[in-house]
């Protein structure tokens, strides 16, 4: 018997199982980004699986979850971290202006320039001038797109860039109000395209169904973020997603955790966090979570382990957890056979 670790405190929670054999290896070894002092930003707008066509829209947003959205869909206007926004082809992380950007993974400069943006931008509001962007190949058939990039870019066309390389600096150049970072992934050709788009979305896709993204051009949507077996709030195998209401508190596994107040209904939960973890050999795992001591824990935390399938589809399976029961320890929640790979 084995152990899967997941350091947490959340209202609710997703964890992510797949098998590495079955998809893309992922490859993204960081963040793009220099960590803030509480370890990482979260996302505010996420992919749109229905679809991310970027300037068209269809009054559907769906989420990597299979979540979907009618109702304030439109950026600005939408809700961070949820239903953010209708036809977006990337994710949005929100930082400090001139926060270093930094390549996730080795690679070669394809673009690195500032040109005209989409105008009228999504949701009508008037361009920032030019847009900073940059493009980068990484010998696998994947690009990473980087926008709103200030002046100046730190690379150029035709350089090599490592792991952890600063490409340039936040800034909210072109189609954007507030500093950010739209980080964006392109499938077998770095081309922008309105029409048939080649983004797939790198916190993969996660329900039942088939994804309709791979219904454009063929390409999945997978977990692209190098992992580990032990995953903590700060870890490149954790993701949390932007709520109103989030609290980092100095408590936990490490002396650190993130709080939301608990809810009686979850779909109408606005804070969410994915743990996708690696897992060297096929085995009978035990899946484990830390339970912060000396907070006002929920009586009925709900994690939802998903196993991804052969076809791209996944299974899932709802955990609810009394968090007031083990506090200061690790406790399974669920024990599964599972393959190896970034589970």
């Amino acid at each position: 018997m084995k152990k899967i670790s997941i350091r947490s405190y959340k209202n609710i929670a997703l964890i992510q199982l797949y098998s590495q054999l079955l998809s893309q290896a992922p490859f993204l070894e960081i963040k793009p980004y220099v960590p803030p002092s509480f370890q990482q930003y979260s996302v505010y707008n996420n992919v749109d699986h229905h679809y991310p066509y970027t300037n068209q829209t269809d009054d559907i947003f769906l989420r990597f979850d299979g979540a979907e959205f009618t109702d304030n869909l439109l950026y600005p206007d939408c809700l961070s971290g949820t239903s953010c926004y209708d036809g977006h082809a990337g994710v949005d992380y929100y930082m400090p202006f001139y926060n270093p950007i930094l390549a996730p993974a080795d690679g070669y400069v394809l673009w690195a320039s500032f040109s005209p943006a989409a105008d009228p931008c999504p949701g009508g509001i008037t361009p920032n001038g030019d847009q900073g962007t940059i493009i980068i190949a990484h010998g696998n058939s994947y690009y990473t797109v980087y926008l709103h990039m200030e002046p100046p870019l730190n690379v150029s066309v035709g350089d090599n860039v490592a792991t952890g390389d600063t490409l340039g600096f936040a800034g909210n150049t072109g189609c954007a109000i507030n500093v950010h970072l739209h980080f964006e992934i392109r499938k077998d050709n770095w081309f922008f395209d309105t029409v048939e788009p080649y983004t797939i979305d790198p916190f993969g896709w996660w329900h039942n169904s088939n994804d309709p993204i791979e219904e454009i051009r063929g390409n999945r949507s997978e977990w692209l973020w190098v992992s580990d077996s032990l995953i903590d709030d700060g870890d490149n195998g954790f993701e949390r997603f932007q709520g109103p209401d989030w609290s980092y508190l100095n408590s936990g596994f490490n002396n650190d955790c993130w709080v939301a107040p608990s809810i009686t209904n979850p779909s109408e939960s606005q804070h969410y966090a994915v743990w996708v973890p690696y897992l060297e050999n096929t085995a009978e795992y035990n899946i484990e979570v830390f339970i912060p001591a000396g907070v006002d824990a929920s009586t009925e935390a709900i994690y939802e382990l998903s196993v991804k399938n052969e076809n791209g589809t996944s299974s899932k399976t709802d955990i609810v957890v009394n968090q007031n029961l083990n506090p200061g320890e690790f406790i399974v929640i669920e024990t599964m056979e599972l393959p190896s790979g970034s589970n």
